[in-house]
């Protein structure tokens, strides 16, 4: 697509009648697509065009065909559509011009075109693939003519086309434009290019599979959950005078808060509540359809929850020690917004933020807004990703066991605890913790936190395979965090995500002195 018209008296009409109940191969039936690319929502020309949202792509190699799926958001027009894929298979510099889009740092050498509208035996247009002299020469199917198989699907237009029609080769590169039959509109991805190894193993992490026959946000028929006007799982421990209510997260195991609670049985007194969905506890029932994950509707009733609790216990103003969400988030909304329910709070390995670039800025390094966060965990991340995702692409995705502790055969306990909470489960905790940013409410934090920032090791770190955990445990705490008086940082040398596991003395030590000094606190704050 050139973004002019096209003159249909220098392109071939071709008329493509497609009966797929018959000609479509087996294959193509099934629903599993390796995702890839994504794109964020509004970067199309005009906002009433055609919006890329995600490239995927499946291989039948039987028959040695390829199959893509470029989904928008919204539904394509079925009348009248565009579709470009733009191939570098290898050629040299000679054969391959730039992509004339948004990514037009892509250089291509071959060119796969359906610009169609729907006729009455089909569609009809320029169906092909072209070369670069093709393309020069306004040919877009000096190539092929008439060879891709075409159809739309929900959110998505599907573009059948055999391998050796584009390439004798396994690998390749590529990027997807879409618009209508006339102009370009948007391409996936913007920037940078998408890589098919047809001849690579399937590899063991990161996996980007969806499955459409799924739906992640929907539990089993016979699935019994907790009712709403029922508390979790709690359990009483210790003898001690302060009360601390402990609160694991996702991330946590079944014994994160075993060894301290055990330490520290003279000191405290515990109440461990158990987010329902995590270490064997029934979840609550999943929100109405269409509803915001920006909503927090689990992480809000949690939050309820503990407040239930204090009311129920007459507990006076006890210290809260979360782990990662959705615990750090419910426990950060309650000292907002309720400081005069609790004597302070301690975030346990967590990162309180996640970063989501902006769909404004093309270098994606500037935060999103608010109701832009929500709107990509809704509409992308949630819709077309978490949604369909499969069991083996979360798995190999998760957090690693070497992540969660130093000692592994601690972090591979702990992550099968972790991975045993029904996916659902998971993907909610963690789409509406994407969705939140309790850093809104800083202005109004009138309870003093204490942070345990796991340090991890150089050895850990210098491993480019963990960008991840320095980028999201340590850096954002200087990098998305505001600074603010009642907050105090102390970073845990050699600890992991398991921090009260890994360094416990350490960490009971600095947990001690803050419960000492929020108790003197607490007079004055209340």
């Amino acid at each position: 697509m050139t973004g002019k018209r096209l003159l249909s008296d220098t392109i071939s009409k071709i008329v493509l009648l497609f009966v797929l109940s018959v000609i479509a191969p087996a294959g193509i039936r099934a629903q599993v697509w390796t995702v890839l690319a994504g794109d964020p929502k509004g970067d199309a020309r005009d906002p009433h065009s055609a919006d890329a949202a995600q490239l995927s792509y499946r291989y039948d190699r039987q028959q040695d065909l390829l199959w893509f799926r470029v989904s928008l958001y919204g539904k394509p027009d079925g009348q009248a559509f565009g579709v470009n894929l733009m191939f570098d298979a290898g050629g040299d510099e000679a054969s391959r011009m730039n992509w004339w889009g948004a990514n037009n740092a892509f250089k291509f050498d071959r060119l796969v075109t359906a610009w169609v509208t729907l006729g009455d035996n089909g569609y009809q247009g320029t169906i092909g693939i072209s070369d670069v002299a093709g393309v020069k020469a306004q040919q877009f199917d000096n190539l092929h003519q008439n060879n891709l198989q075409l159809r739309v699907e929900g959110d998505s237009i599907i573009i059948g086309v055999k391998r050796t029609d584009i390439t004798n080769k396994l690998k390749m590169n590529l990027i997807a434009s879409v618009g209508s039959n006339q102009q370009w509109s948007d391409d996936v991805p913007n920037a940078g290019f998408a890589t098919i190894d047809l001849a690579a193993e399937r590899p063991t992490r990161g996996l980007r599979e969806i499955d459409l026959s799924r739906n992640n946000f929907e539990f089993s028929a016979d699935y019994k959950t907790l009712p709403d006007d029922q508390p979790p799982l709690i359990r009483k421990k210790g003898r001690g005078q302060q009360t601390l209510i402990l609160i694991p997260g996702m991330y946590s195991g079944l014994k994160s808060f075993d060894g301290f609670i055990a330490r520290n049985q003279t000191r405290y007194k515990f109440y461990v509540v158990t987010p329902p969905g995590i270490n064997g506890a029934p979840a609550r029932s999943m929100p109405v359809e269409n509803s915001s994950f920006s909503e927090l509707a689990w992480t809000r009733q949690l939050e309820r929850d503990i407040l239930a609790l204090i009311r129920r216990e007459n507990l006076s103003k006890p210290v809260i020690v979360a782990e990662r969400q959705p615990a750090s988030v419910a426990a950060m909304e309650l000292a907002i917004e309720h400081p005069n329910k609790i004597g302070g709070l301690v975030l346990v390995g967590t990162n309180m933020v996640q970063f989501f670039p902006s769909p404004r800025d093309p270098t994606r390094r500037t935060p999103g807004t608010f109701q832009e966060r929500a709107v990509s965990v809704d509409e992308s991340w949630g819709a077309k990703w978490f949604k369909y995702v499969t069991p083996e692409t979360w798995d190999s995705n998760d957090t690693s066991a070497e992540m969660l502790s130093g000692d592994l055969p601690r972090g591979q306990q702990a992550r099968l605890e972790i991975e045993a909470a029904l996916l659902p489960v998971k993907i909610r905790y963690l789409c509406e913790f994407w969705a939140s940013d309790v850093t809104r409410g800083f202005g109004g934090l009138q309870v003093p936190v204490l942070a345990l920032i796991p340090g991890f090791d150089q050895k850990f770190l210098s491993d480019p395979a963990n960008g991840f955990a320095k980028t999201a445990f340590l850096d954002s705490w200087e990098t998305l965090i505001p600074k603010h008086p009642m907050v105090k940082l102390v970073k845990i040398p050699d600890a992991r995500l398991l921090v009260l596991e890994d360094q416990p003395k350490l960490a009971d030590d600095a947990i001690a002195l803050f419960v000492e000094q929020a108790v003197k606190l607490t007079p004055v704050l209340g």
